[in-house]
């Protein structure tokens, strides 16, 4: 503190009255006042106050020097106090301790008057300050915007990463209780199977153990039966060849058949049967919702087949396919050819659209629900159910429809809908542009869901198909 008040004192007296700056050439006239050669020569040459003569600006006394001579030791003064000034103030000129007065625009920095007159800046262009400042407020603007917008990203990527993070989890999750039900469902069936297989063994076990018991009583009777014979036969008698024949012939085989393990039963096919019989507990779905385009208004079901909307906002990230105003989501895959048919349950849902849409529909703002903005569906509104053509074509409804056939042909550019099992077409257009299309949905009621159902499965082998 003490060093600036020197200073601050030093610069009082060292200044020139009439512009205020530290002496620049200073020159001291007979009265002993001290003026920047400069600042008097204009004084003079301009008639300043006096006589208009060589008159002291400050006392009126004429000087009597003819020639001005600088004033060494204070100009070594002055030089020094400006070293001194730019060591302690910012704002001053690091080389002549003046106030930075100019902007210099061949080398982009602030100079000073001493700079411009006479420094190593002499003949560049330059600026006032505070113009150039206001250049610079001014350029500086868009390069703000510009880091606004980067640290939305920033906010919008960060949002998405947590996000992200959580699906990761969650579908973690999912997978994990899905393979675990196939595990158990594969577990329960081998166990089925080895218990009828260990049924089996034991009751061939059991039925060769009888047959093995009759045989041993058969063996043991015709043991007897032979050594009977055998007496006789040293009779030699003729009539008991006969009578003895006819008992030899009454013997039966000791084989029969069912004995053993029917192999083929267990292992035939083993993987197709149980394959087949998995049949029950999957499911297949023509489409799914894809969530990352679904509103921030919707809660979706883990299979990602149901979805209602809310009156509750979710928090998620305002990624690029994500619908932002309309209660809107799309289908997880677009199709550009061939066939394709889902069935969606509407059933008390009081505010839906279904159809298809050009998959590079822009997803933000609102949008108009017509062929030519790249949509194909129809709606049902305040109990009103229309095909949103243009203009929008009423429906012949008399009955509320449970569900919502969809059937997509792209290879004829057409897409129908129907009612329920209904064969009658409710509406179909006809006039599909877009080289590809995905599944739209959209409902604002909040009391009931939109559904989209599994689509029956069966196995028929190949050389069981009728021809």
């Amino acid at each position: 503190t003490s060093s600036l008040v020197s200073l601050q004192e030093e610069l009082e007296d060292l200044s020139c009255p009439m512009c205020g700056d530290i002496f620049r050439d200073p020159v001291a006239l007979s009265c002993r006042h001290h003026f920047c050669r400069a600042c008097l020569e204009h004084h003079w040459s301009e008639g300043g106050i006096g006589s208009g003569g060589r008159d002291c600006p400050l006392c009126f006394r004429r000087s009597s020097l003819e020639r001005l001579p600088v004033s060494a030791t204070l100009q070594r003064a002055c030089e020094a106090l400006r070293r001194e000034r730019a060591r302690s103030d910012p704002t001053a000129c690091s080389e002549h301790g003046e106030a930075l007065e100019f902007f210099c625009l061949e080398e982009l920095r602030p100079v000073c008057g001493e700079c411009r007159v006479s420094g190593a800046h002499r003949g560049h262009r330059l600026y006032p300050v505070a113009e150039a400042l206001q250049d610079c407020k001014n350029a500086l603007k868009p390069l703000k915007e510009k880091l606004s917008s980067f640290k939305t990203a920033k906010s919008t990527c960060e949002e998405s990463e947590e996000h992200m993070k959580h699906q990761a989890q969650n579908t973690e999750r999912q997978i994990k209780e899905h393979f675990e039900e196939l595990h158990q469902f594969l577990r329960d069936e081998e166990m089925t199977r080895l218990e009828l297989l260990k049924k089996e063994e034991e009751l061939k076990s059991v039925m060769i153990r009888e047959k093995i018991e009759d045989l041993t009583l058969e063996i043991s009777s015709l043991s007897d039966t032979v050594r009977s014979i055998e007496q006789e036969m040293e009779a030699k008698d003729i009539l008991f060849l006969r009578v003895r024949q006819s008992c030899c012939s009454t013997c039966s085989s000791p084989c029969w058949s069912g004995a053993l393990f029917d192999v083929a039963r267990h292992l035939g096919s083993l993987k197709y049967n149980v394959w087949e019989k998995m049949m029950e507990i999957v499911h297949y779905t023509p489409v799914v919702i894809d969530p990352n385009t679904a509103a921030n208004c919707f809660l979706v079901s883990e299979d990602l087949c149901r979805v209602q909307c809310c009156t509750e906002q979710f928090r998620l990230p305002d990624n690029p396919e994500r619908f932002d105003i309309s209660a809107e989501m799309l289908g997880s895959e677009s199709f550009g050819s061939g066939r394709h048919s889902w069935e969606v349950e509407v059933r008390d849902n009081t505010y839906w659209v279904i159809g298809v849409a050009k998959d590079s529909i822009n997803r933000k703002g609102k949008h108009v629900l017509t062929p030519a903005e790249g949509f194909w569906s129809i709606r049902l509104r305040n109990g009103e159910y229309k095909a949103c053509s243009a203009p929008w074509t009423p429906l012949d409804v008399t009955q509320g429809p449970q569900v919502i056939r969809v059937q997509l042909d792209m290879d004829r550019g057409k897409v129908s809908f129907y009612k329920d099992r209904e064969r009658t077409a409710l509406f179909t257009f006809t006039d599909i542009t877009a080289s590809r299309v995905v599944p739209y949905f959209c409902t604002a009621c909040k009391l009931h869901p939109l559904r989209i159902l599994p689509s029956r499965l069966s196995v028929v082998p190949e050389h069981h198909r009728s021809y």
